[in-house]
C-alpha cells in the first residue's frame, strides 16, 4: 500500500511539473481557457470550485515574515509586482495531507525552473491572529493559522511568473501572476470626453483611474488620466462635481460600500493635494454594487462595474 501511494505521489509531481514547465494554456476540465492566462494542472483529485480572472493587477508576493513588525506590511514582507492575475480555488483530495500537496507542488515548481521565495507551515506562518493579516496583505481566498504556504518566481524570455499557494486541510488556493506591461491606450480619458459626458448624461466614467486589488490605493498607471481630470477641473473652475465610487458584486455588501467610498475619497484627495482643486468643489461618495454598468455574471461585466465616475452637481 505504501509503495502504491509513493508511486501516485511521484506521478502527481510529474503531472503538475509538466504543465508548469510550459505554463500551457490548457483548460481545466469544465473551465474555458482565458486568453493571456496560463493555467496550472492541480494536484490529482483536487476539485476546482472557483476561478477569478482579474486581468492586469498589482500583486504582493510574499518573501518573508518579521514577527517583530507592527503593521501588516512590516510583518508580512512582500514585493509588489504587476501583471495578469489568475486566482484558483480547489477542494483537496480527501486522502492527501496539506504537507503532501505542498511538497509535490514545490517539487514541480522547482523542476519547472521556479525559485522558491518563501515557505512556511502552521506555526511558522504566525499565530492565530496572523490569518487576518495574511488575507489583507495577499488577498488570497484561503488563509489561516494552520496553513501551508509557498511563493515562487520564474524569470524567462516570455516574462516573469509568480506563483503563490496556500493550503489548508480541506482546500487550497493558487495565485498565478504573469508579469508584463499593461496594455495602454485602449481607453483614454480626454477633456472633451469629460465635458461631453457631463453635458449629455450628467456623469462620466473616469477611464484610466486604477486601484490596487480590493484596496483604495491609486496605482501609478493612473497618473495620465488624473493629469487630464485635474487640467479639466482647473480649466472649468466654476464646476463642482461628485466623485462616485462603484464596485462589482463580489464580496459582502458592507465591504464593497466602504471600498467604493474610500476609492472615491482617494481620487478627491489626489485632485486636491496634487492638482490644487478646491476641496469645496469636490464631494466623494460610494454606492458599492448598487448601480452596475453591466451584469456581474461575467468577468468583463465585473470589470466594467469597478469604476469611479464624475457626476455633475
Amino acid at each position: 500500500m505504501k509503495r502504491e501511494r509513493k508511486g501516485a505521489t511521484a506521478r502527481a509531481a510529474c503531472a503538475v511539473g509538466s504543465i508548469l514547465a510550459g505554463l500551457a494554456a490548457t483548460a481545466i476540465a469544465g473551465t474555458p481557457a482565458v486568453k493571456d492566462h496560463s493555467l496550472i494542472q492541480p494536484y490529482p483529485g483536487s476539485t476546482l470550485t472557483r476561478r477569478d480572472n482579474n486581468g492586469f493587477s498589482t500583486y504582493k508576493t510574499v518573501v518573508g515574515l518579521d514577527p517583530k513588525g507592527k503593521t501588516d506590511d512590516e510583518i508580512i514582507k512582500t514585493v509588489t509586482v504587476s501583471g495578469n492575475l489568475t486566482r484558483l480555488a480547489y477542494e483537496n483530495p480527501r486522502d492527501r495531507s496539506p504537507l503532501e500537496l505542498l511538497a509535490n507542488y514545490r517539487e514541480a515548481l522547482e523542476k519547472a525552473g521556479f525559485k522558491v521565495l518563501f515557505q512556511c507551515a502552521a506555526a511558522e506562518c504566525g499565530p492565530g491572529w496572523a490569518s487576518s493579516r495574511w488575507g489583507r496583505v495577499t488577498g488570497m481566498r484561503y488563509v489561516s493559522s494552520d496553513m501551508h504556504f509557498l511563493s515562487a518566481r520564474r524569470q524567462g524570455d516570455a516574462g516573469t511568473v509568480h506563483v503563490a499557494i496556500s493550503i489548508l486541510r480541506p482546500r487550497h488556493a493558487i495565485d498565478i501572476l504573469e508579469a508584463k506591461a499593461m496594455e495602454t491606450g485602449l481607453v483614454t480619458v480626454t477633456e472633451a470626453a469629460l465635458k461631453s459626458g457631463l453635458e449629455t448624461d450628467g456623469r462620466v466614467v473616469l477611464d484610466g483611474v486604477f486601484f490596487d486589488h480590493d484596496r483604495a490605493t491609486i496605482t501609478g498607471e493612473s497618473k495620465a488620466a488624473l493629469d487630464v481630470i485635474g487640467r479639466f477641473l482647473t480649466d472649468n473652475d466654476r464646476l463642482s462635481v461628485f466623485i462616485v465610487g462603484h464596485t462589482d458584486g463580489v464580496g459582502t455588501f458592507d465591504h464593497n460600500l466602504s471600498l467604493s467610498r474610500q476609492r472615491a475619497q482617494a481620487v478627491v484627495d489626489r485632485l486636491v493635494q496634487e492638482y490644487k482643486i478646491p476641496a469645496a468643489r469636490l464631494a466623494a461618495h460610494g454606492v458599492g454594487p448598487l448601480a452596475p454598468a453591466k451584469a456581474n455574471a461575467t468577468e468583463p461585466g465585473k470589470a466594467a462595474n469597478r469604476r469611479v465616475e464624475m457626476v455633475a452637481r
